[in-house]
């Protein structure tokens, strides 16, 4: 049976658009927004959100946030070229990096971290790849590189090759990333090596996820499809279309049965994967949705947009 989204709550938590959210447990999320803030919130019984902590530190737009798996280290990545860690539990500062001009993007927690010794990779922008972080106890340090290869020229120029999404697979064996001309690569992140390039796109790839069992990857491109890749093989598998303006975000549910997706268009989409259609279009918000996603258990959804605001949505 499909699942369906149900429209729980609508609030305007951010003096400016909200550029990312993510879970930090079943009724937790934190968000980053235009406003150079970071927040933390609470479900509260009645639906509600209620504010924990408001980070600061940021002295431009928050482009991304993720969560580690514990629920108590989370990262963002800012348009100032600044990465930063927070406990979510004190709410200090565990590090503070900074990179050059435009190349942190995306920023995602390895699955495979612990307490003691925190993973993330970061989308590299200008660089052209992918940097991978080592957070110890006292500091961290950029201990690898993935780098696409050179892209070919176009009309004597070379294409620009800057790279804006990273995700790791659940199982955190591959690492995949999406770049402004399109390109989509596959890593192996114990080799750093790069194990091949997934075709479909000539756009910008703003967000890419794999599926709950690292076999898929869904990416979200400004041509207005969502792609599905086979990883193994690394081939196309399906393009889904149905937003009328870029696709911005995506997110797959942990049953991997359905995903979602956001667009420039205002619409949050439900899509059905065993019967490749879209099954659901939520229209609640008023301006882009830069960023959807699903709580770990696939409860709830979150959809963050330009309008200021997140609308939070049961899943069943």
């Amino acid at each position: 049976m499909s699942k369906r989204l149900t429209t729980l709550q609508r609030a305007e938590v951010h003096a400016e658009g909200i550029w990312s959210a993510r879970w930090s447990g079943n009724n937790r999320l934190l968000t980053g927004g235009q406003d150079e803030s970071v927040k933390h919130f609470e479900e509260k019984a009645d639906g509600t959100l209620g504010l924990l902590h408001s980070y600061e530190g940021h002295t431009l737009g928050v482009v991304s946030v993720d969560v580690h798996s514990s629920g108590q280290v989370a990262a963002s990545s800012s348009l100032d070229s600044v990465i930063r860690v927070w406990n979510l539990e004190s709410h200090a500062t565990l590090d503070q990096i900074e990179t050059a001009a435009m190349e942190t993007w995306s920023v995602a927690f390895s699955p495979d971290s612990n307490a003691q010794q925190l993973n993330f990779a970061t989308a590299g922008g200008t660089c052209g790849g992918v940097l991978l972080w080592e957070m110890g106890q006292e500091s961290s340090r950029m201990h690898a590189e993935m780098r696409l290869p050179p892209p070919k020229e176009e009309r004597g120029r070379p294409k620009e090759r800057f790279v804006l999404s990273v995700a790791y697979s659940p199982d955190g064996n591959r690492l995949a990333c999406g770049a402004m001309d399109g390109t989509v690569a596959l890593f192996d992140v114990a080799s750093a090596q790069l194990l091949g390039l997934l075709e479909g796109h000539f756009k910008p790839v703003r967000s890419l996820a794999f599926t709950p069992d690292s076999s898929m990857l869904l990416t979200a491109c400004d041509d207005m499809h969502v792609n599905l890749y086979d990883v193994e093989n690394r081939a196309l598998v399906e393009s889904f279309s149905g937003h009328d303006s870029w696709v911005l975000s995506v997110s797959p549910h942990p049953s991997g049965t359905c995903f979602v997706s956001g667009g420039s268009d205002a619409k949050v989409k439900l899509w059905d994967l065993g019967t490749r259609t879209c099954i659901q279009t939520l229209t609640d918000h008023t301006d882009q949705v830069w960023s959807v996603a699903f709580n770990p258990d696939g409860s709830r959804l979150v959809s963050a947009s330009d309008d200021k605001t997140i609308v939070t949505y049961s899943c069943a």
